[in-house]
């Protein structure tokens, strides 16, 4: 079985020791500052140029993944805790600002990776089953990063292209 599909079964921890518990109990500091989380929390189906030591999801996983209740309702409370750290919320398939994100100036840092952690999560929820909710969060991670901060133009080309 897929190492991220024992993680979330909650069958096994990650490379670093961490459950799935562990990691929803990360404080906000390290989830701005780490990506080591990211792979498990967040799966994908091509390989990470980073991170070689988390396998891809084969179909058969991905369909696995994809099509498991207890699963998903665990990948859609991860999906909802990054989006709360970045200041954002979930609604079925919508994705909103919180209302304390109008007072900054900055939507993402630039450090931590946090742009490539949005690009991340717009893959993921792409290829586990919520295309809906992908498009929603890469539809407003374009405008907030258009209108709040330090975001590059390459990134935003990135994510204007990246559910092509």
């Amino acid at each position: 079985m897929h190492p991220v599909i024992e993680f979330y079964l909650e069958k096994r921890n990650s490379q670093h020791h961490l459950s799935l518990q562990d990691m929803w109990n990360m404080p906000p500091k390290l989830l701005g500052d780490a990506y080591f989380f990211i792979p498990w929390l967040y799966p994908v189906i091509e390989s990470s140029k980073w991170n070689k030591s988390i396998p891809v999801f084969t179909q058969e996983e991905q369909q696995f993944f994809n099509n498991h209740p207890d699963i998903q309702r665990k990948y859609l409370h991860s999906i909802d805790f990054i989006l709360d750290y970045f200041c954002l919320y979930r609604e079925g398939d919508r994705v909103f600002a919180k209302p304390e994100l109008a007072e900054r100036k900055v939507w993402l840092r630039n450090i931590g990776h946090e742009s490539k952690k949005i690009s991340r999560i717009i893959r993921s929820l792409h290829y586990c089953g919520h295309l809906g909710l992908a498009k929603n969060l890469q539809q407003l991670a374009i405008k907030l990063g258009s209108e709040k901060g330090v975001i590059q133009p390459e990134t935003l080309a990135i994510w204007e292209n990246i559910l092509n």
